[in-house]
């Protein structure tokens, strides 16, 4: 469905994939350059995503593609609906450690995600955590999903996510040499 190509580019630009949960989760204000017209969630582009040549013709396509490929395996989220998704033109930091970023942050509290302009891959997994709820802050259970996106060449995030490598098998641990 989605280009290798497609799949390395995200990730090489996923540094990590959502933010913490921090209580209380309410995303920091941005201002929306355009609202686009998408299927269920409100949808939002900053300015400094649309000067670098985000329209929304070309968000929605990309948005649209990715919630069909994560409804067709998963399902429809009913929430859903009631989310604004910000596509933003700096890195979500809010709660990252100095240096680091976010590709993408679910704001519990606000219904808000805001997704990276690079990183528009992350969709899915930030509508995951909305089907999953706030609990899913620690991606406990979430090797299937990041199986299925691996294998839909959407992200490669088992690292991230604490799982096995689809190529090792089950219960395969490297030998480790003696301590000397």
């Amino acid at each position: 469905m989605f280009s290798r190509r497609q799949a390395l580019l995200a990730l090489t630009a996923l540094a990590s994939a959502c933010g913490p949960q921090l209580e209380p989760s309410l995303a920091p204000p941005r201002e929306m350059a355009v609202w686009c017209p998408l299927n269920g969630p409100r949808l939002g582009l900053e300015r400094g995503v649309v000067e670098n040549r985000g329209t929304c013709d070309t968000v929605v396509a990309v948005f649209t593609q990715y919630l069909e490929a994560y409804q067709s395996r998963w399902q429809k989220v009913p929430a859903l609906p009631e989310w604004t998704i910000r596509v933003v033109a700096d890195r979500p930091t809010q709660g990252a450690s100095p240096g680091s970023f976010f590709a993408g942050q679910t704001f519990w509290d606000s219904r808000t995600i805001d997704i990276y302009q690079g990183s528009l891959s992350v969709l899915p997994h930030e509508v995951h955590h909305v089907a999953l709820g706030p609990a899913s802050d620690n991606h406990q259970g979430w090797c299937p999903f990041g199986d299925w996106e691996a294998a839909e060449g959407i992200l490669e995030e088992h690292s991230y996510l604490g799982c096995p490598s689809p190529s090792a098998p089950a219960g395969f641990a490297p030998p480790v040499a003696p301590a000397r």
